[in-house]
């Protein structure tokens, strides 16, 4: 009996003794603590995301090399197409650098699920959306400038790609201004709206070169970009505020509590 209860434990641990001597099988250990891994594995999506984001600038910045964007213009304008894709060339690496180096503080997260995904996790994405805007209205406004000194439409720019940044930069204001829309400040939260997301898809002002328009233009294209940031720094703390209201809400629910329970 004994015998036969023996040869019936080795066949049904087989598949473990097997398991264990297959060679590079690490699959199980791999499945099983990946719920430490999750902030590792959301950074190295970033990393990931800024290598094709890189890709992509590249691929914009120098399509008119090869799908015939310089047909039809004449001497100048080729040469400020040039530099337009020169600018932007040199652009497409800090401006992937910005989702890297977001990647990476949200890979080295010791926050738990909760926190990591309902916190970390959108107020990153809220830094990488509104530092490519500051980056990408950085580098349009100086291409203004250099079309407003040498004449030259500083051809290039990066809208199409950018489209969705400020609906994620702006989750924060976003979610206010709705609150505040069904209110009697509604007037308010439409101004600040607008003010706050500023459109930075300014590039080319061989037009308004050397006129009080064209210093105007350039003028206002670094003021986009500074009020870029402060939208950016107001949506961090907005959402923040956010969670921690929910957080205080979810903390009440659990543990009901009077405000004067302790006097």
């Amino acid at each position: 009996m004994d015998k036969i209860k023996d040869i019936f434990n080795m066949v049904v641990d087989s598949p473990n003794m097997v398991n264990s001597k297959l060679p590079w099988n690490s699959w199980n250990s791999c499945i099983e603590e990946s719920e430490n891994s999750i902030a590792g594995w959301i950074g190295k999506i970033f990393s990931i995301g800024a290598f094709l984001f890189l890709l992509g600038i590249l691929y914009a910045t120098l399509n008119p090399l090869w799908n015939g964007g310089f047909d039809g213009n004449d001497a100048m304008g080729i040469i400020g197409m040039l530099i337009g894709m020169l600018l932007w060339t040199y652009a497409a690496f800090p401006i992937s650098k910005i989702v890297s180096n977001v990647g990476d503080n949200i890979g080295s997260s010791k926050s738990g699920i909760i926190h990591l995904i309902f916190l970390d996790l959108p107020v990153s994405i809220i830094k990488v959306a509104g530092y490519v805007l500051a980056m990408v209205g950085l580098f349009a406004a100086i291409g203004a400038t250099l079309s407003f000194v040498t004449t030259l439409n500083i051809g290039g720019g990066l809208a199409n790609m950018t489209a969705g940044l400020v609906e994620m930069a702006s989750m924060g204001t976003t979610a206010l201004f709705g609150m505040l829309s069904d209110s009697p400040a509604y007037a308010i939260a439409d101004a600040m709206d607008a003010v706050l997301n500023p459109d930075l898809s300014m590039l080319g002002y061989g037009g308004d070169a050397w006129t009080i328009a064209g210093a105007m233009g350039v003028f206002a294209a670094f003021i986009g970009v500074l009020l870029t940031l402060i939208n950016l720094y107001i949506n961090i703390v907005i959402y923040k505020f956010f969670f921690g209201l929910v957080s205080t809400l979810v903390n009440w629910i659990k543990g009901p509590y009077l405000p004067f329970k302790s006097l």
